[in-house]
């Protein structure tokens, strides 16, 4: 009577060689795959960023009768009560405001939507990158004829830090929680045009407030760049 027989040795050595040739192949073009994703789900959000800027300077979003951009941080634009009111205004995804990497750790902000304040992001979501990348409001530019971007332009009724705005001036940045989330770092000011540039081997996520330094060519820091690097360093995303 003829028993039945399972694999052989060799027969699944084989099978498992087959199976690890074809992993092989198709994980690294998965991971390819995502990290392109994830770079344009960034530069998409930083174009949603300056959608929220001109909306918020256009229509007066936080009451203080001055049309003004901005330029505390990222999550305000989700967070920030206007004056006269506790309700937050909510111009970005609440995913972009919680991958706010200098305030998207609920420390800052009010405790609850208060009036004419910005609310702490840990009220509202739970502070994490989106799709592998965070986002960060730039401090400065490199053009010396242009000052801080986070000014008092004396708007009335504010109630929070009055260096929250500017007149005409803004600048975001957008980089990887880590080499294998993303290989480019962006970024995009009032003009909307997205700049990029790649990250290095050694590229590490930036603690907060720090300069992202470990990109191809020279450093970035926490300042928009002048034209001159914009154009050896970066390309443009039209």
């Amino acid at each position: 009577m003829r028993k039945d027989k399972g694999f052989t040795l060799i027969e699944l050595m084989i099978v498992i060689a087959i199976i690890a040739i074809i992993a092989a192949i198709a994980i690294p073009g998965l991971l390819s795959s995502q990290r392109a994703s994830n770079e344009r789900n960034a530069s998409a959000s930083l174009k949603t960023l300056t959608s929220a800027e001109a909306d918020f300077r256009s229509n007066d979003r936080d009451g203080n009768k001055v049309n003004d951009f901005w330029t505390l941080d990222v999550s305000g634009l989700y967070g920030v009560c206007p004056v006269g009111s506790t309700e937050m205004i909510k111009l970005i995804e609440i995913s972009v405001a919680g991958a706010d990497s200098d305030h998207g750790n609920g420390t800052s902000g009010s405790a609850t939507p208060t009036v004419a304040t910005e609310t702490a992001v840990g009220f509202y979501t739970t502070a994490s990158p989106k799709a592998g990348y965070w986002y960060r409001a730039i401090e400065s530019d490199d053009d010396v004829t242009v000052a801080n971007y986070k000014q008092n332009t004396g708007g009335t009724g504010w109630a929070g830090t009055a260096a929250s705005f500017n007149f005409s001036k803004f600048g975001f940045e957008s980089y990887p929680d880590s080499r294998s989330a993303g290989r480019n770092y962006f970024l995009v000011n009032e003009g909307n045009t997205i700049f990029k540039r790649g990250v290095a081997q050694n590229y590490a996520k930036p603690a907060a407030s720090a300069a992202v330094t470990s990109l191809v060519g020279t450093s970035a820091t926490t300042s928009f760049p002048n034209d001159s690097s914009l154009k050896s360093d970066y390309s443009k995303l039209d």
